[in-house]
């Protein structure tokens, strides 16, 4: 019977692989874009956020303030209209950094990383990485017109002990726009960004048979969305 449970099982996630790959392509055809960003300024912003006298965990509030005052200065050279939200957890407080593009009325975008790490680390692709997406996107927006407001946010207290709670930066952030009845058309939370390689098998999966589908080469963008979330996230 436990034999019969497993392959049943099996067969029933190889079948929603199938589904998966089927309905959603892994890839699309391979277009030439024009390169935006500068891979020199990525760097420098990803030693800016890593480079502290200790790890950006929740127990250093004074090595979170000053990262969060670095995020602030760089943003500032991209956009005038940035701020801390500032919050706190028992006697400490803690602060979100937000840098503002494009309308100040209507529907927003919310693109967030978080610039805390877990426990004694450095953290420079979880998820110093993804803060210099935001970083670097903040640049590339700069003194642009759009459709939507933009808020480019980089959040504090995403790592343990504080994930899951309503004590995370991203938790507090989405119920303040919730409290305020602001529209959010969609978020974008960029979390380790990772790097591009064309070599053979220099992706894993958590799951083997997913090479199957995605190929075992690191050299595209994944793109994860919860099940029915609206038009915004096809």
């Amino acid at each position: 019977m436990k034999k019969f449970l497993k392959y049943s099982l099996l067969v029933i996630l190889i079948l929603i692989l199938i589904f998966i790959s089927q309905n959603y392509p892994a890839s699309a055809d391979a277009k030439d874009l024009p390169l935006l960003s500068d891979t020199s300024h990525l760097r420098r912003s990803l030693e800016l956020i890593t480079n502290t006298t200790a790890s950006r965990n929740y127990q250093n509030t004074d090595v979170l303030d000053t990262t969060a005052e670095r995020i602030r200065q760089e943003f500032l050279k991209s956009t005038g209209r940035v701020s801390f939200q500032n919050y706190k957890v028992g006697e400490k407080e803690y602060k979100n950094v937000i840098a503002s593009f494009g309308p100040g009325d209507g529907e927003r975008i919310i693109v967030g990383a978080h610039y805390d790490v877990c426990g004694d680390q450095e953290g420079a692709d979880d998820n110093a990485s993804g803060v210099a997406g935001i970083l670097e996107l903040a640049t590339l927006l700069k003194n642009k017109t759009l459709t939507y407001r933009i808020d480019l946010v980089a959040y504090t207290l995403e790592e343990p002990p504080y994930f899951n709670t309503s004590e995370m930066g991203s938790y507090v952030h989405a119920k303040s726009l919730h409290d305020a009845d602001v529209p959010v058309k969609g978020m974008i939370s960029i979390e380790m960004i990772g790097y591009y390689s064309d070599d053979k098998n220099s992706q894993d999966y958590p799951i083997g048979v997913m090479k199957w589908i995605y190929g075992n080469k690191g050299n595209y963008i994944t793109i994860v969305q919860k099940s029915f979330c609206g038009a915004f996230a096809k």
